[in-house]
């Protein structure tokens, strides 16, 4: 009784763990920020394995970063932007910022910038934008001063397939938790079983011997 008891919790264990492993893979990304190293204080353009592309830079005393999806041709385009103070990744809000973008020929198109309920983080909507390599320039202004950060290399593409199948193995983890969870559903329904099996028996048989 008391070594099936223990095999019960120690699954039970188990299967929590597995499953914050398994669900921690899900968490969004491009509506996140916190906690990023600041690195050098140069411009610097990261693409995670997810598709999501964040521009940072330091500027002063503050620090700036775009998040948005790969761009796609002929798409418009949400990101966001997040004003913090760099030494302690604070939100700023007291700042009017503006984004721009511009193409290899020279055409400067502007972002649409709106103020959001969280302090420091803006909504940055970017019109459609034919295929080609651009370059995203951030400006701040605050105190009477503007100071800008610019991102080049900035490309607007079809994603590859091997970007693609990323949502695809999204769907397939997802499939993959919940036949995961069935299975521990199933192993936790059987232990429980056993467990309340067993322990009947043990007081049947109490019982019988307590009789003779």
């Amino acid at each position: 009784m008391k070594r099936l008891t223990a095999i019960l919790r120690k699954t039970t264990s188990a299967i929590g763990l597995l499953l914050i492993v398994l669900l921690a893979g899900n968490a969004l990304q491009i509506f996140a920020h916190g906690g990023e190293d600041h690195g050098d204080a140069k411009p610097k353009t990261q693409t995670t394995d997810k598709g999501t592309v964040s521009h940072s830079s330091r500027l002063g005393d503050l620090e700036v970063m775009l998040k948005h999806p790969v761009f796609a041709p002929d798409t418009a385009t949400e990101a966001r932007l997040f004003v913090t103070k760099f030494e302690t990744n604070e939100a700023f809000k007291d700042v009017a910022p503006a984004v721009e973008i511009e193409s290899a020929t020279g055409a400067v198109t502007q972002a649409v910038i709106e103020k959001s309920e969280t302090a420091g983080v803006f909504s940055v909507k970017f019109p459609a934008l034919p295929e080609g390599t651009y370059t995203v320039r951030t400006k701040l202004t605050h105190d009477g001063e503007t100071d800008t950060a610019t991102f080049s290399g900035v490309e607007v593409k079809n994603q590859p397939l091997a970007e693609a199948e990323n949502g695809g193995m999204s769907w397939l983890r997802t499939v993959l938790i919940g036949f995961v969870f069935l299975i521990v559903l199933g192993l936790f329904g059987a232990l429980s079983y056993f467990v309340l099996r067993f322990s009947s028996t043990g007081e049947r048989i109490n019982k019988e011997t307590v009789s003779a």
